[in-house]
């Protein structure tokens, strides 16, 4: 009897139970926390060895189980252990980093009993499977696939009431009433005699410059990246304005467990870019900003599959003086006869 580990998301646990039941059907040890956990058991040592002791790893991924830090420790212990681990996609999510080069069983299209042998399958099962009732999920306002689309949907539905209002007809504006107006024009005449003998001086003035770094892409960038702080050194990370540590803080400190959208890497793949437009609203202040790798549980052996960037300087002030010449104008006047003005008037 092979021993098969579940690894899911509390908020998920109808569709945990069910799979559970149906595995043991098909005679296999199913281990999940909900009936193989009991009181005074030490989570830090039994998870590890129950995915120790299972020859096979089942991960159900939906949004919820994606954004767990239990479930990400779990399937790192269970690809540290080369385990087999076959993922089942319940809800439309981003696959895990770590996770995304494995084939998983759809279970969001067909019917469960279908999926359900697709599994047996990719567990290496042989004989005949049992038989399955359907599972019905949850019918909510909006379904799964569309939740993440939810804002942008309503603000477009918003933007096109905005622009039928703007766009409708309004009744023309009263036209003015022309009044004409007598106007003099004056047309004088001058006679100057007058001459100035201009004395230049020249006055310097120091314009203090810095220097800015602007990122040139290497490659074309594609779609972002979300990764989650996994820090083990502290409770919050600094973001930074530049790749190294020598660069200003950017924002407050992020919190752990906090998901961000990334969209570069710097040469070394040590540091990571922020992208900007940000789906939480609290990581708008980060946008630009940069964090070490190492602080979103990524380690340094992995390839990070984003674009890279080269930082190079723009000409921008900089930190050396330029002088500049500013004239000054004395004239010496000697006036030889007194200047006359003849106007002449033109109604």
């Amino acid at each position: 009897m092979q021993k098969i580990f579940i690894s899911y998301s509390r908020k998920d646990i109808d569709f945990a139970r069910k799979l559970a039941g149906d595995l043991e059907k098909a005679d296999y040890d199913v281990w999940w926390d909900i009936t193989d956990l009991r009181g005074g058991d030490d989570w830090v040592k039994t998870l590890p060895a129950a995915i120790a002791s299972s020859s096979q790893f089942i991960i159900i991924l939906t949004p919820n189980s994606v954004e767990s830090e239990w479930v990400r420790k779990e399937y790192t212990q269970a690809l540290n252990l080369r385990k087999k681990i076959v993922p089942i996609m319940f809800e439309m999510c981003d696959v895990p980093f770590a996770l995304n080069t494995i084939n998983y069983v759809n279970f969001m299209s067909g019917e469960y009993e279908d999926q359900f042998e697709n599994l047996l399958k990719a567990l290496g099962f042989r004989g005949e499977p049992p038989k399955v009732t359907p599972y019905e999920r949850a019918k909510g306002l909006i379904p799964p696939a569309l939740r993440k689309f939810a804002i942008p949907i309503i603000l477009g539905i918003l933007l096109l009431l905005a622009f039928v209002f703007l766009s409708a007809p309004k009744p023309p504006p009263d036209m003015p009433t022309a009044t004409p107006s007598a106007t003099e024009t004056i047309t004088p005449t001058l006679t100057p005699t007058e001459t100035a003998t201009p004395t230049r001086t020249s006055t310097q003035t120091a314009t203090a410059t810095k220097p800015s770094l602007t990122p040139t892409a290497t490659k074309q960038p594609f779609e972002t990246l979300t990764f989650c702080v996994n820090s083990l050194f502290a409770n919050t990370i600094n973001v930074r304005s530049g790749p190294g540590t020598n660069y200003a803080v950017l924002g407050e400190p992020l919190p752990l467990r906090r998901c961000l959208e990334f969209r570069a890497v710097n040469a070394d793949e040590t540091w990571l870019l922020i992208a900007p437009n940000q789906e939480d609203p609290r990581n708008a202040q980060y946008e630009g900003g940069w964090i070490f790798r190492e602080l979103l549980g990524l380690g340094l052996v992995s390839a990070i599959d984003l674009p890279e960037v080269t930082l190079t300087p723009t000409p921008t002030p900089s930190n050396t003086p330029t002088p500049s010449n500013t004239p000054t104008i004395t004239p010496t006047l000697t006036a030889t006869d007194t200047p006359e003005s003849t106007e002449t008037s033109v109604p």
